[in-house]
């Protein structure tokens, strides 16, 4: 007799247990700091320290960051670069607060990011990362998920959407930016790999004009070929000028642009300066921009 209920509630176990997850990472409504406010949000870009941290993911036998001192200047922009496994995405995933070091600290500017309220501190974050969601929404809802009813709404989703190279796209859609990005709905339309990927970067543009003042990129261009990358970084640079700009990248056609590149090894910084100086420097990151320039000369440009 139990048989059917047994089973449902078996399959819905896993599902309860991302319930509990997310409700572990529900946020409060936005509490700013003391003196802060909504206007005020667009003011003021960080300087960020990561001091000392330390991270290990949960049933790891070994830590992804070990002691890892770094500290990002106001308006830099910076690519973060390592082998698989380096520890890349984890840093960026610290930094927006979803996992909390195990030893050691982030500040911006002094204060330690445990202490910021963090949907205020997420507010001042413009982030994209490669795993993105895809929203059976318009495009305009798309693009404008950091603040859909801020007044010049339509004016910024334009420049966002000139940011990410999307402004084409939108205007093929049959119903431009109130189409449907699904085409399960009437009118809907689907769009490509990296169709998707515009619109998701045109999204981080929008939160940046919106009172984000650090632009995270993970991964940013993956479904773009190589010619078409090289433009759009060049563009999403000059779009976020002012902002400290963090990206994360494979391809050394895109790191290269970032007027600083740091290489991540073992946990820690180990090469810090311009793609000039590390290449000179003839260490880790020497070898891998020289490893993916043979792969490309030779026809293989992932």
């Amino acid at each position: 007799a139990m048989g059917y209920e047994a089973f449902s509630i078996e399959g819905a176990r896993p599902q309860l247990a991302a319930l509990k997850g997310l409700e572990r990472l529900a946020l409060p409504p936005v509490r700013r700091p003391a003196g802060a406010t909504k206007e005020s949000e667009s003011e003021g870009v960080p300087v960020i320290e990561f001091e000392g941290v330390s991270f290990r993911y949960p049933g790891r036998s070994r830590d992804v960051l070990q002691g890892l001192e770094l500290r990002l200047e106001p308006g830099e922009s910076v690519a973060i670069v390592g082998e698989n496994g380096a520890g890349k995405t984890t840093l960026l995933k610290l930094l927006c607060g979803f996992h909390q070091p195990d030893a050691g600290r982030i500040t911006a500017d002094g204060v330690d990011l445990r202490d910021l309220d963090p949907a205020w501190w997420r507010r001042r974050l413009a982030i994209i990362f490669q795993d993105f969601v895809r929203f059976e929404l318009s495009a305009r809802d798309n693009v404008a998920l950091a603040d859909l009813d801020q007044p010049r709404l339509d004016a910024d989703i334009t420049a966002a959407a000139a940011g990410a190279g999307a402004e084409e796209l939108v205007a093929r859609l049959p119903g431009a930016w109130d189409t449907v990005l699904a085409r399960a709905y009437r009118g809907g339309a689907e769009l490509s790999g990296g169709e998707w990927q515009r619109i998701a970067l045109a999204r981080a543009l929008y939160a940046s004009r919106v009172g984000g003042r650090v632009l995270i990129l993970d991964e940013p261009t993956a479904s773009l070929d190589v010619m078409a990358e090289t433009a759009l970084f060049d563009q999403l640079l000059e779009h976020s000028r002012g902002l400290t700009a963090i990206v994360v990248s494979h391809r050394f056609s895109t790191v290269r642009r970032a007027s600083r590149i740091v290489v991540l090894a073992d946990g820690r910084v180990a090469e810090d300066g311009s793609h000039a100086e590390l290449v000179a420097l003839g260490g880790a990151y020497e070898r891998l921009y020289r490893l993916q320039a043979d792969r490309f000369r030779s026809g293989d440009s992932a």
